[in-house]
């Protein structure tokens, strides 16, 4: 028998990644909002290739919209016509 830690670490290991993941995913999407682009585009960038997508957000993501939190975003605002 093992030490009840080495028996739940993989459990432990498992609940910290997926509290990072969702706090990862939580943070792109406010930040997403604020910069004006689409929180669900962007957190499926993340998602699909976590940990990279996240970098790659935080590296190219745009300057932030005048008006910070106070403008959500709109699909109406980025329509091509």
């Amino acid at each position: 028998m093992g030490s009840a830690l080495g028996e739940y670490s993989d459990w432990i290991i498992g609940g910290l990644f997926l509290l990072l993941f969702a706090y990862t995913m939580r943070v792109t999407a406010l930040d997403a909002r604020r910069r004006g682009k689409s929180p669900l585009l962007v957190c499926m960038l993340v998602f699909l290739s976590f940990p990279l997508g996240f970098v790659v957000w935080l590296i190219f993501r745009p300057k932030i919209v005048s008006g910070g939190d106070q403008r959500p975003f709109r699909l109406d605002d980025h329509r091509l016509q």
